[in-house]
């Protein structure tokens, strides 16, 4: 009964939410078990849409900030890239990547403290260090200063 209850009550959500929105849970959710996602949760005590969200946003500007040669390295270290950055425009109202300091309103959004913002950048960059070496986790840590 419990079940049958949950399932009209999901159905009914997902109606009123649209496919819009529906596409972008089904998204968050996939992504929900991104290396990457499951570390800085686990890490940082995020949940799943602040790690998704909040690396997408550093991973947007480091593209930005980056030539196209190096961010294909970091994006490289970094499964499900380009998707992370989609979900980070959605879930933060991000409408362009400029610098660190222009995506506070963004991090507010989406529900980082300020201590979680501060230490996302070195947890990010420890994560594309292990996953393609220090110089590539150097030229990460230069593009989202």
């Amino acid at each position: 009964m419990k079940a049958r209850i949950v399932g009209m009550v999901l159905v009914a959500m997902l109606a009123v939410l649209g496919c819009t929105k529906n596409t972008s849970m089904s998204s968050v959710t996939s992504l929900a078990s991104n290396p990457l996602v499951t570390s800085l949760t686990s890490a940082l005590g995020l949940n799943a849409t602040q790690a998704i969200g909040g690396a997408g946003a550093l991973l947007g500007l480091a593209q930005h900030n980056l030539a196209g040669a190096d961010w294909s390295k970091v994006a490289a270290a970094v499964p499900g890239a380009s998707s992370l950055i989609s979900q980070a425009k959605s879930l933060g109202g991000i409408s362009q990547f400029t610098n660190l300091a222009g995506l506070s309103g963004a991090f507010t959004k989406m529900g980082l403290s300020a201590d979680q913002v501060k230490s996302l950048p070195p947890a990010m960059t420890d994560q594309v260090s292990k996953a393609a070496g220090p110089e590539v986790g150097n030229l990460f840590a230069g593009a989202i200063k």
